[in-house]
């Protein structure tokens, strides 16, 4: 058998069993058991579970008591990462950031709706935001973009880092559509992003960070 009849011998073998995983993904992040289910009963610790889930999906996640404590966070994986420039949302709660990364050295810049700004956050090495929504049960964001809220800046620096409020914690996927469903209408743009970039369609080998960030940060507040 060849590589390439293999690989899809593979993928339809997966998806029968309902169990399809990456290559080398750990399993406990894609087969549920009756310990792991897909219910939010069952999730008694939704900050718990979200932080397990984006881990197991090579995320990284860290509860914080507050903005204080998310800014130092930031400061210090800026340092960490040798980052000279950080894209940010036009976020109030985002605006803290600044001072603390400039005395860092770092430059900070807001994105709006300029004509240049795909290339700046393309030159960014940190890329900053908030989020509708975070989802336990998957370590997925619900993101929702709009003015000030540029997609770019999640999407092209190589590090993402996104400050999400404790109580914007929901424990499944069915519970974030109905949110939406109840409001009676859709954000103009609305992605559902869970932990780093993956693509499996270069020679059919599984590589990180191709279609956005390899390395992504989420931080509960509160």
């Amino acid at each position: 058998m060849t590589d390439r009849a293999e690989f899809l011998d593979s993928i339809r073998h997966r998806t029968r069993s309902g169990q399809y995983k990456p290559t080398n993904a750990p399993d406990a992040a894609w087969t549920r058991t009756p310990e792991r289910p897909f219910t939010s009963e069952r999730i008694e610790d939704p900050p718990a579970r979200f932080l397990e889930e984006l881990d197991v999906l090579g995320g990284h996640g860290e509860r914080v008591a507050g903005m204080d404590e998310a800014r130092d966070y930031v400061v210090a994986l800026a340092r960490e990462r040798g980052a000279k420039l950080v894209v940010r949302w036009d976020v109030e709660d985002l605006e803290r950031m600044d001072e603390a990364l400039a005395e860092a050295g770092v430059e900070v810049v807001v994105w709006r709706d300029l004509e240049d700004f795909r290339e700046v956050a393309g030159r960014a090495d940190v890329g900053l935001s908030a989020a509708a929504w975070a989802i336990a049960e998957t370590g997925s964001l619900v993101l929702e973009s709009g003015p000030g809220k540029g997609r770019t800046v999640t999407l092209l620096p190589p590090t993402y880092v996104a400050v999400v409020p404790v109580e914007r914690l929901l424990r499944t996927v069915p519970e974030a559509i109905e949110r939406y469903a109840q409001g009676g209408g859709l954000p103009a743009n609305l992605c559902f992003h869970t932990g780093p970039s993956r693509s499996g369609d270069i020679e059919m080998s599984l590589a990180i960070g191709v279609h956005g960030p390899g390395d992504v940060h989420v931080l509960l507040v509160g």
